[in-house]
């Protein structure tokens, strides 16, 4: 998880507390691809009254997690006084989307916002919407230059049978784990965090799979949704540009060019086509 907020920093080009807010939803979309499989994929999207607004993240069956913030920069009035998301957030919405290869309609749930802490709100959303108890946990550590140092998340939910017992145990080993941004920023690695943070139960290791921040974006995308707008609009902006046209993509930062003689190429396939 580390490299893949470092990269999401890079690309967007955020600050600390943006990077804080992001990195974090990032981290929670990649928990959230182990529960999808093939090409289903889950959109997270907070809205909050905060300075921040919220964010839109998305993450697919393979590890890849894209998506922004609502304000790319959050204006404060003064210096935060701590690390802490639930002011920047504020109070509002959370709500996941499934998108399922094979369906046409998606399938959405929404709840109020707990706290404005991504963790405890995806938690109470699947408490809410999904009878199913559930414990979240990301951390985002920073080095003394601002740099991210390590990042990572824990995401555990009950399995059919389990005993309330054994999950208020787990829970209460939850709520004692020290913060695994710092953890993982001093090398330790997931099995590590898992056997030392459960050391009373059987860990099996089923499967792990790799996540990063990757956008499907490309130039052809994007050309394809200017060629399909309104005719007149794209023949005013082929004959006055600005050239080149600059589009770039809200979820991944990239910037992708078109040259007055693709602009009028696109505005005759237009005419062409009687549109």
């Amino acid at each position: 998880c580390t490299a893949m907020v470092a990269g999401m920093r890079a690309a967007h080009g955020l600050g600390i507390l943006e990077t804080l807010v992001l990195g974090k939803a990032y981290i929670a979309a990649a928990l959230l691809s182990s529960t999808i499989k093939g090409d289903d994929r889950i959109s997270m999207k907070v809205e909050g009254d905060g300075p921040a607004q919220g964010f839109l993240v998305e993450c697919d069956a393979g590890g890849n997690v894209r998506g922004r913030l609502f304000a790319p920069t959050i204006e404060l009035e003064s210096a935060p006084e701590s690390l802490d998301t639930a002011p920047l957030i504020g109070s509002g919405t959370i709500s996941l989307t499934r998108f399922m290869a094979g369906r046409t309609e998606p399938v959405s749930g929404s709840a109020a916002l707990k706290s404005g802490r991504v963790a405890e709100d995806l938690a109470w959303y699947f408490h809410i919407s999904e009878q199913t108890r559930s414990s979240f946990t990301v951390g985002l550590h920073f080095d003394a230059e601002g740099r991210v140092a390590g990042a990572g998340g824990l995401f555990l939910q009950a399995l059919p049978g389990a005993s309330d017992e054994a999950l208020d145990r787990v829970e209460r080993l939850v709520y004692g784990m020290a913060p695994l941004g710092e953890t993982f920023a001093t090398g330790a690695t997931r099995m590590d965090v898992c056997l030392r943070s459960f050391p009373f139960f059987d860990y099996n290791h089923l499967d792990e799979k790799p996540v990063r921040f990757h956008c499907a974006c490309s130039r052809e995308r994007l050309g394809s949704y200017i060629a399909a707008m309104p005719a007149d609009e794209l023949a005013d902006m082929a004959s006055n540009g600005p050239f080149p046209l600059t589009v770039t993509c809200h979820n991944c930062g990239s910037a992708y060019r078109f040259w007055q003689d693709e602009l009028e190429a696109m505005a005759a396939a237009r005419r062409g086509a009687g549109s």
